[in-house]
């Protein structure tokens, strides 16, 4: 499919995207990997005037431990993070979802902060210009309902691999831009409405993506029709320090969730996971049925607490 026409710009630093961005008005978008953003490109579904390619900027880049904690940088690509020693070993969460997400061409090329950014999917959006133009435009494309529910509500999935892991190892991200820099817990940035899935300012890059520097045990899993080609339809993450933890939950809803996990006796794993469950909002918007994705919620939570507490 053919692309709109648009101005292609590289940033030098954070200084020039962020007058690059004044200059188009506020119209533009940065670029990291691109692995999310030129397949909506190409669909029509966003249409800036400007690309601002973040590739060059050194302070987006490396990764470092510093003050009890682990900083990543956004533009780290994917299959870089999956290699690094010290990732495997603290926070196996993390790296097996970098293992099943997508295949190892588009990880060498997908950043960890473009993971965390991309967009709500839905099966009635996720389409072709003239799919979507056959049906009346829902509320992610300015209309006034969702065509999956027919409500007044954005239920599209959030559908990162990486989500659910930070989570689970209480991630923080930093964010920097015109107004000034900020640094707050990941499940902050999400809002809940898959319309406008992040709380992100106009002209705010993620710069670092930040973990408490401790080693963990955990675990990460994802229903999927085609293993990790293909987006998760449901990813849960689990990560514990002796016998506490958190369990996170993904791709049900526009947004991932946790849980704090105080013990490690089966009633509390079985209570947590029935919470997780009860919590989840899938609806028909994705290729497999909503209570059969909302079930599995509660199966593959117990199986990761259980695999990491109880050692089974």
């Amino acid at each position: 499919m053919r692309l709109t026409e648009f101005a292609y710009k590289r940033a030098r630093d954070l200084e020039e995207a962020f007058t690059l961005y004044g200059h188009f008005e506020e119209k533009a978008f940065f670029l990291a990997g691109g692995t999310d953003l030129v397949p909506r490109l190409k669909l029509r579904m966003q249409k800036p005037t400007a690309l601002i390619d973040l590739k060059g900027v050194k302070e987006l880049q490396g990764i470092k431990r510093e003050e009890g904690f682990v900083r990543i940088g956004s533009l780290v690509k994917l299959y870089d993070l999956k290699r690094t020693q010290d990732i495997r070993a603290s926070f196996p969460a993390l790296w097996l979802a970098l293992e099943v997400t997508s295949c190892e061409t588009l990880q060498m090329r997908g950043t960890l902060g473009g993971n965390l950014l991309q967009e709500t999917r839905c099966l009635f959006y996720n389409q072709s210009r003239f799919w979507r133009n056959a049906a009346d435009d829902c509320l992610k494309m300015g209309g006034d309902k969702c065509n999956a529910i027919g409500g007044q509500a954005c239920f599209s999935n959030y559908c990162s691999d990486m989500a659910p892991a930070l989570l689970s190892l209480e991630g923080q991200v930093s964010l920097v831009g015109p107004q000034g820099e900020r640094q707050i817990p990941l499940h902050e940035l999400y809002t809940g409405n898959g319309e406008r899935p992040f709380r992100i300012l106009p002209g705010e890059i993620m710069t670092e993506i930040i973990i408490p520097d401790q080693r963990t045990r955990g675990a990460y899993e994802k229903l999927s029709l085609r293993r990790s080609i293909d987006y998760p339809l449901l990813g849960v993450a689990f990560s514990a320090v002796g016998k506490t933890g958190r369990l996170s939950v993904g791709a049900v809803g526009p947004r991932p969730f946790f849980y704090a996990v105080d013990r490690s006796s089966e009633e509390a794993i079985e209570q947590t996971a029935e919470h997780a469950s009860e919590h989840s909002t899938p609806v028909t918007n994705t290729v497999l049925p909503p209570l059969y994705r909302k079930r599995m919620v509660k199966v593959i939570a117990m199986r990761l607490m259980r695999k990491v507490l109880q050692g089974e």
